[in-house]
């Protein structure tokens, strides 16, 4: 009996000896992980179609440039052709040909023959003139497909280069993925990559969707925003023009040759609601120099984050406005990865032309201050 009792005694310490010893054993995933497991579930998918975007580009771009090299081959051809007829013309005027069929004139003898040879020296002219042009059109015309070509291959190299970069994230992304499921046990890891599936294609069928039909509306808005200056200014005058201050239903101040546009948060979702009933489920704010725009549809929440900054567009006579950067959008509480933002951003115009205020005007300037926006402008001398 003695020795039962010490050999379970001695069993007991063996097990608990083995208890205190850390092993590698599964565990199972907190709420904070699991969100950020998800979260990287759904940047992975991002990166890959961003992939997937780059591919069709370089696809695009391959196949622009093979036409590109086919026209110049063409027009090439062309252009020696052209180049053959024009130096003909030039070494008839540098010898001195055609001073010689001016001087038939001098040798007619009636009023009719004079006409007649007048016409044929006009015609021997204008296809002098016509061979010359054709010459600098073909030559410009292959000039311009050789800067489209470098242009191209220019835009090729470039695609691959982000190609690559989002290749190496992807790759990154998918390895620290793998390792943190292979962490957890089978069946929580099985659990897991099903909500992953399932929030990648909550966001693609419905959350992307949402996203461009809210920036459609929003770019299609904001074009139409200097109409709230003409609304507000019938509804009162403008005696404060001239010393700083305005009929506060105005949002046009004048200051001597110096103006400023202004709008409250409060404004704006008044001005955007009545322009498309979609924006009762979104809320703006004007808060820590930020636009940051919030609502809920149906089962899912939306977040935007950006804010405003000045820009040029255009190369022969540029103009500036303002532009709108994305800086964030969450969808249901997760980030959306900046390639998504990018392509966004691409797609979608939101920004503001102080041109469409009045075509007099040039922005200088844009603040967000205590839920107000403020552009400043000056007159376009």
């Amino acid at each position: 009996m003695r020795l039962l009792q010490q050999a379970v005694m001695i069993l007991l310490c063996l097990v608990l000896c083995l208890s205190a010893i850390p092993c590698p054993q599964t565990y199972a995933a907190t709420a904070e992980e699991l969100k950020q497991l998800l979260q990287k579930g759904l940047t992975v998918y991002e990166v890959d179609q961003e992939l997937a975007r780059i591919a069709r580009e370089e696809q695009e771009l391959q196949q622009q440039i093979s036409k590109t090299e086919q026209d110049i081959q063409t027009q090439q051809a062309l252009s020696a052709e052209t180049r053959r007829h024009a130096a003909k013309v030039l070494r008839a005027y540098y010898m001195g040909d055609r001073d010689s069929l001016w001087m038939l004139l001098f040798t007619i003898h009636s009023f009719q023959d004079a006409l007649v040879t007048f016409d044929y020296l006009q015609m021997i002219v204008r296809n002098d003139h016509d061979t010359l042009q054709k010459h600098l059109r073909n030559q410009q015309q292959l000039e311009a497909l050789q800067t489209t070509l470098q242009t191209s291959k220019s835009s090729l190299q470039q695609a691959k280069a982000r190609y690559l970069t989002q290749r190496e994230q992807l790759l990154t992304l998918q390895q620290q993925l793998d390792n943190e499921l292979a962490k957890q046990p089978a069946a929580a890891s099985m659990g897991i990559l099903q909500q992953m599936t399932q929030l990648t294609v909550q966001w693609q069928d419905k959350g992307l969707p949402l996203f461009r039909t809210y920036f459609q509306a929003l770019a299609q808005a904001m074009k139409q925003l200097p109409e709230i200056i003409s609304d507000s200014n019938s509804g009162g005058n403008s005696n404060g023009a001239g010393n700083g201050k305005a009929n506060p239903s105005n949002h046009l101040i004048m200051n001597g040759f110096q103006y400023t546009f202004q709008i409250t948060d409060e404004e704006l979702n008044t001005f955007l609601r009545n322009k498309n009933s979609l924006f009762r489920n979104l809320t703006f704010q004007f808060k820590d120099a930020a636009v940051i725009a919030a609502g809920r549809q149906d089962d899912m929440e939306v977040s935007i984050k950006g804010h405003y900054e000045l820009a040029t567009k255009g190369e022969e006579k540029p103009k500036t406005y303002i532009r709108f950067r994305m800086d964030q959008l969450l969808f249901n509480g997760f980030e959306l990865p900046r390639t998504t933002i990018d392509q966004m951003e691409k797609e979608f115009d939101l920004g503001i032309y102080p041109q469409m205020l009045a075509s007099f005007l040039q922005v200088t300037d844009v603040q967000i201050i205590d839920g107000k926006l403020s552009i400043y402008l000056k007159l376009a001398l």
